[in-house]
This record gives structure tokens, sequence and C-alpha cells, in this order.
């Protein structure tokens, strides 16, 4: 089990190295998403964003996170790093030292396109890799072929990568927070068989993880399987409401 501490609004951040978030109140289990094959990982995703779609409001975020262990056995990091920067076409990795640990990194920002590149020291001779890719909607054919890039890329490195995918749409909207999650889930269950299992609500949010046993990516939680967690979050500062959805997890703010 993964211990995490409560931040804000009902988000917690959780190890490794806080490169994920999860809804506070759920019990973190294994995650069960390894896709080596790239024509597999494509398809799992487009499948997502198609049911996604499904949810009202317009697509602000898309963000996937491929994450995972690298064992050196006497190769160069920084050459493992500077070969996946190579292949996403991103600027040269930086050393940089963290909290003691040694990281390379690198970013790449485009109007439609955010590319970020982690390879963590975790102990000697291991290593956490982190791929990062966030687009708008009009960047997601281009995020969609990067995934599919990154399948091929770490299984060739031998890098036994996770991924998983949230997204975020905004609308204007009379419905209350309550009202616009049952529509949501109206939607939604015409092309899933889902089954709420755990809820965590508060003044301006309401967010439920789901059984839907359909769906590509499954985290174990407690005694249950959770294939999707979806919170609906009222700004009022922006005056709008954001629908946020996670496979399995939510892994952004809401």
């Amino acid at each position: 089990m993964i211990k995490a501490a409560l931040i804000k609004k009902g988000i917690i951040a959780i190890l490794v190295l806080g490169t994920v978030l999860v809804l506070a109140g759920w019990r973190y289990g294994t995650l069960q998403t390894n896709r080596y094959d790239s024509r597999e990982a494509e398809m799992a995703l487009r499948s997502l964003l198609t049911i996604s779609d499904e949810t009202p409001g317009t697509l602000d975020k898309l963000v996937v996170k491929w994450q995972g262990d690298w064992i050196s056995n006497h190769e160069e990091p920084a050459d493992m790093a500077a070969q996946i920067a190579d292949q996403l076409n991103i600027p040269t990795v930086n050393k940089l030292v963290e909290n003691g640990h040694t990281v390379y990194r690198s970013v790449r920002d485009s109007e439609d396109l955010r590319i970020r590149l982690n390879v963590m020291e975790r102990q000697t001779g291991q290593w956490y890799v982190v791929v990062q890719l966030e687009s708008n909607d009009a960047g997601r054919e281009r995020l969609i072929q990067l995934h599919k890039l990154c399948a091929e890329q770490l299984k060739s490195m031998e890098i036994q990568a996770q991924w998983n995918t949230a997204l975020q749409r905004s609308l204007h909207t009379k419905e209350s927070k309550d009202q616009l999650l049952k529509l949501t889930e109206a939607s939604l269950a015409g092309n899933i068989s889902m089954q709420a299992k755990e809820r965590y609500t508060d003044v301006t949010t309401v967010a439920i993880s789901y059984e839907a046993p359909e769906l590509p990516l499954m985290i174990q939680s407690g005694e249950h399987q959770v294939q999707m967690q979806m919170a609906v979050h009222e700004d009022k500062e922006q005056q709008d409401t954001r629908i946020t959805l996670g496979f399995p997890l939510i892994t952004i703010e809401y």
C-alpha cells in the first residue's frame, strides 16, 4: 500500500517522487496497466477517448503518463535519457540534483502539446522513468501518435512501463455538480457498464470511483477493482464547472 498525504480539495500526492496524484480517500493498490504492444496501446487510448467524448463540455486538457523502472546493468542513465529525448524530438536532457537524487529532465512546450521527461535515480543502478504527454483538443492526434511511440520506445529499452490517462472538460451550466454528475453518468452508461464504488464530496466537488470491467486499464482498490474515476468541480472564481475523468485514476488536479 502506498501512503498518501492530504493536500487540498480531495487531492493527495503519492510516491514515486511525487509523480502521481490520486483522489483522497482511495486506497492505492497495484496498477495493472502494462501495455507493451504499440498498436494495443493506441487502440486502448482511442477507446477511452471515444468514451470520454460522451462527457459534456470542451476538452481543455488531455494527459497521458508513462512510468516505470529501469535497471542500468552497467549502462549509463544519461545515454538512456538522451535516447528517449531524441526519439520524442525534445531538447537535450539536463542533469539536476533534487532532494539528493540525480534527475535527467527535458521539457518541450508548444501551443497544443507539452512533453515532459524525467529520469530519476531511486537507488544505485535503479531509475524511475516518467514521460508525460499533455495536449488540448487541437493536439489530440499528435498526442496519440506520441503515446504509440512511447509504447515502442520504452519496450525496446526494457523499461517496465505502465500508463494511465486523465482528461478535463469545462462548461458553463446551471446544473448543480450533483445533477451534472448524474447526467454524465447516464451518458457514459450508454456505452459501458459501470458501478460506483467509492465517493468523495466537499462544498465544490463530488468525485466517484467506478468499476467498469470493459475498460482496458485497472487498479486494485481494497477488495474491488477500479477502472475509472470521475470528479465534477465547481470553480466559483472562473464561474464554470470542470469534469475530470481518470483511467484508471485521476492524475491531474481537478
